[in-house]
């Protein structure tokens, strides 16, 4: 899957800072999308940031004993 590298931006300025990384799923028309150390963000904010034919979906990755839960959000193209 594509992304606008506009969008990556519009995140970057969301987020206060370059520190995520865009790395690809094991699916056709998916990315996925870690925030600092796999933080948690808001996900209706991040979703706002998105075009309408793309949903984000947190994903619990692991939990680790001394930072806790580890996220990672997927973003998917949706049909209608």
């Amino acid at each position: 899957m594509r992304i606008d590298f506009r969008i990556l931006k519009n995140i970057e300025e969301w987020y206060g800072s370059d520190d995520f990384e865009v790395g690809d799923v094991n699916e056709k028309e998916a990315i996925s999308i870690r925030f600092g150390y796999w933080s948690s963000v808001e996900l209706t904010e991040l979703q706002q940031l998105l075009p309408h034919y793309l949903k984000v979906i947190e994903n619990e990755v692991d939990e680790d004993e001394d930072t806790g839960v580890l996220y990672n959000y997927i973003i998917k193209r949706v049909y209608e």
